[in-house]
């Protein structure tokens, strides 16, 4: 009688471990993008500026202007080697610098951080 068990018991389990390997097997990754990640996260700068950029609720506003305007009176200019990821930004003439890291983009969207706020917020082109 154990015997019959721990034989019916080895049978379940090892269907069961196909039956898990098989549908692990058997389904397609999702890659479809959803509104918050693009599909590749990968910074393209050529579409980052110039443009104007609002995060969620509007409390932070990039306006990235050609030749490296900021906003109404400030600038803007990569800091560092010709493929950093960071950007200098002084929001108005006179004022300190601050430091942005960017680490994705598309046409319609972006995710980038205040260096010194270690916060990373998402931004749109368009209010949301």
């Amino acid at each position: 009688m154990k015997n019959e068990y721990l034989s019916i018991t080895k049978v379940v389990v090892f269907i069961a471990v196909l039956g898990f390997l098989f549908s692990a097997c058997s389904k397609e990754e999702d890659n479809t993008p959803t509104n918050n990640t693009p599909a590749q996260k990968t910074l393209n700068k050529s579409t980052l500026t110039p443009k104007k950029w609002y995060s969620q609720g509007s409390s932070v506003t990039h306006d990235f202007k050609t030749g490296g305007a900021y906003g109404a009176s400030g600038s803007w200019s990569w800091y560092g080697t010709a493929d950093t990821d960071t950007m200098k930004i002084v929001t108005q003439s006179g004022f300190q610098p601050v430091y942005w890291k960017f680490f994705w983009n598309t046409d319609h969207a972006m995710s980038a951080q205040r260096v010194d706020q270690g916060v990373t917020l998402d931004f749109r082109d368009t209010i949301w």
